[in-house]
């Protein structure tokens, strides 16, 4: 074999061993990559469970703050009918006096 022949075959050798570690290394990211978007795919849907629960919570919120303005109104309410009845009273036993 000639010279010439033989250092184009340790060339190709090398190139061959270079692509195969630069192959390696990418397989390596690749699956590193993969993990990342893997959990971040876990992440995104428990985010999404989390805003749901939220909305839910605040759905909650929001019917009881519905609910205790309810309540107050009806005991405004039930005041304003306390006071109106002892607004009668008063002009009743006024007229029975007054008889």
């Amino acid at each position: 074999m000639n010279p010439e022949l033989k250092e184009l075959i340790v060339r190709l050798e090398t190139r061959t061993r270079q692509l195969i570690l630069q192959q390696e290394k990418l397989q390596e990211e690749q699956e590193k990559l993969r993990l990342q978007l893997q959990q971040k795919d876990d992440e995104i849907l428990n985010l999404q469970i989390q805003n749901e629960e939220l909305k839910q919570q605040y759905s909650h919120l929001k019917m009881a703050k519905y609910i205790d303005l309810a309540d107050n109104d009806v005991k405004d309410m039930r005041g304003r009918i306390r006071t109106m009845v002892r607004d009668i009273d008063r002009c009743i036993s006024m007229l029975k006096v007054t008889q």
